[in-house]
């Protein structure tokens, strides 16, 4: 629902005549990977031709992710790019020295984000995005995309924000939740329900 919105609004786009949007999203390892691709399933499959061309961002060290990717887009005929950064931060590396990681991911992410400039950026929880995101919000503060970010808390998260939602409720256009008590905590979520099961 809410990337239809965001495609339909001719500020989400580089020009009114342009009839598809340049997407960008970033895979996490595991269960963050799968959702992703069941959000993507969802959204493909009533607008698939629209979000071309589709950039996918992976961590370097996520080989899984990238065959579960290739294996998606194979029957979809679209114009797909995957590229490789380090891991903004990895599972249960401490918050500090995750600093020094997350600003290396950061600088190794510009390439990929400017080549991609996106109209619109779809997250669902991976350490990795945060870097992105913040880039793709620079790019638009600056002019040079018009980036919509959407960040799609995980149906996992129940009754707390992950931290990832909690930094980018700072600067996302949506964030959205699949659990009314995560809304009530958080009003300033979007509530949507269960985007995947």
């Amino acid at each position: 629902y809410v990337l239809a919105q965001i495609h339909r609004s001719p500020a989400a786009l580089h020009s009114r005549t342009r009839c598809t949007a340049s997407l960008l999203t970033v895979a996490g390892s595991g269960g963050h990977t799968a959702e992703l691709l069941q959000l993507l399933e969802a959204v493909f499959t009533s607008t698939c031709a629209r979000y071309s061309p589709r950039h996918y961002i992976v961590a370097d060290t996520d080989a899984m992710s990238q065959d579960k990717i290739e294996s998606f887009e194979r029957e979809r005929r679209a114009d797909v790019i995957i590229a490789k950064i380090p891991r903004a931060r990895e599972v249960g590396q401490s918050y500090i020295s995750s600093v020094l990681t997350t600003l290396w991911s950061q600088l190794c992410c510009v390439p990929c984000v400017v080549r991609a400039r996106p109209d619109v950026v779809l997250v669902n929880g991976p350490g990795t995005c945060i870097p992105v995101c913040a880039l793709v919000f620079l790019l638009r503060v600056l002019g040079v995309c018009k980036g919509r970010i959407v960040y799609v808390e995980s149906i996992c998260r129940v009754k707390t924000l992950s931290l990832s939602a909690r930094i980018l409720l700072l600067f996302a256009d949506h964030v959205l939740v699949q659990w009314r008590q995560l809304h009530d905590k958080h009003p300033r979520c979007t509530y949507i329900g269960r985007l995947v099961s």
